[in-house]
Order: C-alpha cells, then sequence, then structure tokens
C-alpha cells in the first residue's frame, strides 16, 4: 500500500459540505476532551444521539501527551469474570461461525462428505439448532464456497474459482432461518481484485471492492458499496484512491470504514463512521501519518480500534494495541497484540487477547478476563461477534479425551 491516493468523501456529505451544512474534513474545530490525572472519570462517548454529528478537524491525531492514555492494566481495577456463557454447543470440527447481528449467526461448514469441501449453513443462538442452507455453489463444481455472513433477514455469501482466482458475492433473504426466493449476484472480480471484503446490516449488504496492491489494477479506486433487497442497482457510498485499511464493521446503525484520507499531505487513514440510513459521515479520527488500523468499529458513540504493530513514531497511537477513544482523546488503551475487532454493548467492551479475551467496562473503570473453554487448542476462542451486539459468540476448536482436536465448541454470552 504504497502508491499515492486520492480522497473522495461520500458524496451526500461532500454536497452537504459545499453547501455549508455538512461535516468535512477541515471545515469544523476539533472535539475537546479532558483526561484526569486521577481518573476521576474516562468520557468517550460523544454522541447524543442516532445521525448526529460530531465536531472534527480532520487533523492526524498524534498523541504525546500520556495524560491522554488510560493504560487498562495499569489504571482500572481487575475484577473477577462478570460474564457467563448461556449456551455451549459443539459443531463439526473445521465449522467457522459468523455472527453479524441478531439470533442468527452464519456457518462455513466443513462437512464429513467428500463430495463438497464445504457448505453454508446457520444456527439459532437461541436453541441451537443447525441447518445446512446451501450444500453446493450456486456457480457449480469450479467454486467452492469463500465466506459468509447473515442478518435476521438476509444472508450473503462468496464463491470462489480458486484456479482462476475470481470470485462471484451473492444474497439471498433469509425469514426465520431459512432462504427465500432466489440468490442475486451482488459483484465479481477476477485475478485483479480481491475477494470482496462484506458485512450485513438488517436487510442491507455492504462491501468493499479493492484492487490487490500488487496486480495490474493497483492504481484504480476503492469503493464501498450497499445494496438492499428491492434496490434497483448498488449504491456507492464510499470511495477511496488506494485501498481501505480495515475491514466493513456495521453496528448500532453505524458503518466503519478506513480509507485513505488526506492524500495530498501523504499516507493517512481515516476512522470514518457513516450513518447506514442515508451514508452521511458522523465522525472520523485520522491516524498518525502510515499507521495503519488493523481493525475498526464504532461503538458507543466513539472509535474502538487496533493496531498491530510497534510503529515508532506517529506518538501513542503509533503503538501496538487496542484504543478506545475518539479525535482530541482520550483513549483507553489495552497494550496487547490484537487479534480481532472489538465487540461489546454500553461501556463494556471484549477485546481478543491471546488465548482470552478482556472485558474492559470504561464506566466502571475495571477489566477481567474471559477464559477460553477447557482442552481449548493454544489459540483459545476466537470471537464471531464485532460491534455492538446483545449477543457475544466465540468459538474455539477444543480436544477430545485423546487429546486431539475433536470439535468446535460455540459459546454465548448475553450482554443485555
Amino acid at each position: 500500500m504504497t502508491s499515492r491516493y486520492r480522497e473522495q468523501l461520500n458524496r451526500k456529505s461532500a454536497a452537504l459540505a459545499k453547501a455549508g451544512a455538512g461535516l468535512s474534513r477541515r471545515s469544523l474545530f476539533k472535539g475537546a476532551a479532558v483526561a484526569t490525572a486521577a481518573l476521576g472519570a474516562v468520557s468517550l462517548s460523544g454522541c447524543g444521539g442516532k445521525g448526529d454529528e460530531q465536531k472534527v478537524s480532520g487533523e492526524p491525531q498524534v498523541i504525546t501527551d500520556d495524560s491522554k492514555i488510560v493504560n487498562v492494566t495499569e489504571e482500572f481495577k481487575s475484577v473477577d469474570n462478570p460474564l457467563a456463557a448461556q449456551s455451549t454447543w459443539d459443531l463439526p470440527l473445521g465449522t467457522v461461525p459468523f455472527h453479524s447481528e441478531g439470533t442468527w449467526a452464519a456457518l462455513l461448514e466443513a462437512p464429513s462428505s467428500a463430495r463438497s469441501v464445504n457448505t453454508l449453513g446457520i444456527i439459532s443462538l437461541s436453541s441451537g439448532t443447525r441447518t445446512t442452507l446451501i450444500p453446493q455453489p450456486t456457480k457449480g463444481g469450479a467454486y467452492g464456497f469463500h465466506d459468509v455472513r447473515c442478518s435476521e433477514t438476509v444472508y450473503a455469501w462468496i464463491e470462489m474459482n480458486y484456479a482462476e482466482a475470481s470470485w462471484v458475492l451473492f444474497a439471498q433473504e433469509l425469514q426465520n432461518g431459512a432462504l427465500v426466493g432466489e440468490p442475486v449476484e451482488l459483484d465479481h472480480g477476477n485475478s485483479d481484485w480481491e475477494p470482496a471484503r462484506f458485512t450485513v446490516a438488517g436487510g442491507h449488504v455492504i462491501w468493499q471492492k479493492m484492487p490487490f496492491a500488487s496486480g495490474s489494477k493497483r492504481s484504480e479506486f476503492s469503493h464501498c458499496y450497499s445494496w438492499a433487497f428491492g434496490d434497483a442497482k448498488a449504491e456507492d457510498l464510499y470511495e477511496s484512491q488506494g485501498r481501505f485499511a480495515t475491514w466493513p464493521r456495521a453496528s448500532g446503525g453505524y458503518l466503519t470504514i478506513a480509507p485513505r484520507v488526506n492524500a495530498e499531505e501523504g499516507t493517512f487513514y481515516g476512522l470514518t463512521a457513516l450513518d447506514l440510513d442515508g451514508g452521511k459521515m458522523v465522525d472520523q479520527l485520522v491516524m498518525p501519518q502510515n499507521v495503519s488500523p488493523f481493525e475498526a468499529v464504532y461503538m458507543n458513540g466513539t472509535f474502538a480500534f487496533c493496531v498491530e504493530a510497534n510503529y515508532g513514531h506517529g506518538g501513542s497511537l503509533g503503538n501496538m494495541g487496542t484504543f478506545i477513544g475518539r479525535e482530541g482523546g482520550p483513549f483507553v488503551y489495552l497494550s496487547r497484540e490484537p487479534l480481532a475487532c472489538v465487540a461489546g454493548k454500553g461501556s463494556r467492551y471484549l477485546i481478543k487477547a491471546r488465548s482470552s479475551h478482556f472485558v474492559v467496562d470504561t464506566e466502571g473503570q475495571t477489566y477481567a478476563v474471559l477464559p477460553a473453554p477447557d482442552k481449548a487448542t493454544d489459540y483459545g476462542d476466537y470471537p464471531a461477534s464485532a460491534g455492538e451486539t446483545d449477543w457475544f459468540v466465540t468459538f474455539a476448536t477444543v480436544r477430545g479425551d485423546n487429546g486431539l482436536p475433536a470439535a468446535v465448541q460455540l459459546r454465548v454470552f448475553p450482554l443485555a
């Protein structure tokens, strides 16, 4: 990701900004925030209600004031784990669940039959009922299933021809855990284009189409699209001259993306929250120059984002770890190698680190450790959920009595 890029803001936001009513990266002043040395209060949330615009400057956030960094393990109180699994189910070895919202999780299944490399299914988080929905790729035997997501009303997946490195993104209506109607082809690409990174929210499918950084299309723009059943075509939500840094994440009515911004000044990534109702930008945090975020999601009126390397520059946000905050600070900081997107609800954040999860409460200023299940392999359990959720879903490969991997254990933790 070293080629020169150019920023183009969401068309609707740009039109509003031109009229003097919108949010542009240079037109508004930086939001103020105060971090007290005694940590009497850590105020992170700045969003008054759905669709409210934050005040942002678009300036890179080079944090050199130590008082704006609140280190979880040093300054929060360690407490007992407050979460307990409501349900636990064993799935066939090799199954990977994905939970976007609601009471269903999509499954990339690894069946025992040699007739298919994998199949697509779904599991009810309330009953544990598991169903295979698509036993064979729509595009035929040359294709295999590559990725899958679902909401309460839409099921989306990618089929890929690995021999040709070509892919197709599909969506189909979902009702009560069953597919309805016929699949709709939303997008496709060849070896010049990375398989779409996508998510679902309500009846919408949102995806990023990006050229491979080393391919013949590397100078092409990247786009973030949104489509819903009934739409004649997808809406182009955001265009970035260059690749997005993070996976698109939908949470609490907002979409979080990380396009290139401030392109005329250098290599900068802007964590950007868009209102899913209309695509308007409601908040943004620009990372220090050349610092690329690994994951980011907008929840509880603030950004929760990860940096997976120590950059050695860019102030505190150039350090490896997970941060919770917005422009101006303060930032709650967990100094552990990040491995997945943050999930949670309200002021409680679930952060994957090594074989366990940290349970961080920014309001209560406490942290706990959610351990992996018994007999889990070395990396423990991974979150199937991301962003704001009522159900925190994890999965782990667990060993049998003979010490060998035997099943994938799915656990459901209520956060309401």
